[in-house]
């Protein structure tokens, strides 16, 4: 134990913080993504029938995967404040566009974060080029396709979350590879969620930090279809 004489000597010295470490995070979908818009076009072809609505022969599962990704994207935009021409198309559209419920849960933890044991800031970002994301035009259109299946059972939430603000528990998170890792202990529900997006290498600041293991992807590839199928009943 140290001497209570030499630790007196610096009980009046001042620690200062070291400058804050910004992280940013790539939102970019994964083959979880790809995974929810099929189990999504199959709950559209499952209602059609009862809900009376022939529009879903045109739609494939592309296009879903799609909209999933321009969701992501405008939520990008919307954190950082973008003022760009090509988000302007899409402002009003952010703030009624019909939101699966399980996309919502993921787009409400995407934003800025701060980690104040750490001293790290957490911002999204999203790499997309203009084929990636769907036009106003057609969001519009698939958007109007949730909205009209509503009555069916298909849960949804509308307008892009506008709070700045994101989850810590879920931005500290890292998916590469197979694997969803963190240096921080979170409930396992933000594991599931972050497997939805994928980084191509772990941070070199957190990710030498990560030792906390969640889940794998190939694991939680069986739960969304129980999952889907539990939220739209």
């Amino acid at each position: 134990m140290i001497n209570n004489e030499l630790m007196s000597k610096f009980q009046d010295s001042k620690l200062v913080n070291a400058a804050t470490i910004k992280v940013s995070v790539s939102v970019d979908g994964s083959e979880m993504e790809t995974i929810q818009a099929q189990k999504l076009l199959s709950e559209f072809n499952r209602m059609a029938p009862y809900a009376g609505y022939s529009a879903v022969a045109e739609l494939d599962s592309k296009d879903i995967e799609r909209y999933l990704r321009t969701l992501k994207w405008m939520r990008v935009c919307t954190v950082l404040g973008s003022a760009d021409n090509q988000f302007r198309q899409y402002r009003t559209l952010a703030k009624m566009v019909a939101v699966p419920v399980l996309e919502y849960q993921i787009l409400v933890c995407i934003g800025n974060a701060y980690d104040r044991d750490y001293n790290i800031e957490f911002d999204p970002a999203c790499n997309v080029t203009e084929d990636d994301i769907l036009s106003p035009a057609e969001m519009e259109a698939i958007s109007s396709l949730f909205r009209q299946f509503e009555n069916s059972g298909m849960k949804v939430v509308y307008g892009i979350p506008q709070s700045r603000e994101g989850d810590l528990d879920f931005m500290a998170m890292s998916h590469v590879s197979d694997v969803v890792v963190s240096y921080r202990r979170s409930h396992p529900v933000y594991g599931f969620l972050a497997s939805f997006i994928r980084q191509q290498k772990l941070n070199e600041v957190t990710g030498m930090m990560s030792r906390v293991v969640y889940g794998y992807e190939s694991d939680y590839k069986y739960q969304i279809d129980a999952l889907i199928n539990a939220i739209n009943g």
